[in-house]
């Protein structure tokens, strides 16, 4: 099993004092550059895999969720802990792409799963939504329109 790391990647301890890895640094600013110009995050775990940047002292192996929790982390907007790696401007950016990209794919997985119809279910003993028969535990489909949030600028 892989171990995790208790220092976010770009960072290491040195001499009892956190301090920047250059080829960790190196591949923060790359991710967040390569997901600002349109990469997704498996794209950008099969690049460092292929760069041969090692996420810890064990592995060289990367996911989408390791470059997800780079992207999420504000430890690299910079603190009384860590040097700052990335501009505020990078940062928000990124993450609104994040947040709107994983907010219109739930939409469409959502969607696509239920046919553009919502299902109800209705409790045995009760009845039909559409008929008013008796009819014991049935489901019923009302159509719903879906649309993408905009995100405010």
């Amino acid at each position: 099993m892989a171990k995790n790391r208790t220092i976010p990647f770009g960072y290491c301890m040195k001499n009892g004092e956190i301090t920047t890895e250059p080829k960790e640094v190196y591949a923060v600013v790359a991710i967040f550059d390569e997901y600002l110009k349109g990469r997704s995050l498996s794209e950008i775990a099969k690049l460092m895999q292929s760069e041969k940047i090692r996420y810890n002292a064990v592995s060289d192996k990367w996911n989408k969720n390791m470059v997800k929790r780079i992207i999420e982390n504000d430890k690299y907007l910079g603190n009384d802990t860590y040097t700052q790696l990335i501009t505020d401007d990078i940062f928000k950016r990124a993450n609104e792409k994040r947040v709107k990209k994983a907010t219109t794919l739930n939409l469409i997985f959502h969607n696509k799963q239920t046919n553009g119809f919502c299902r109800t279910r209705t409790n045995s003993d009760t009845q039909s939504h559409k008929t008013g028969q008796q009819v014991g535990d049935t489901a019923t489909f009302q159509k719903t329109e879906y649309h993408t949030p905009h995100a405010t600028q």
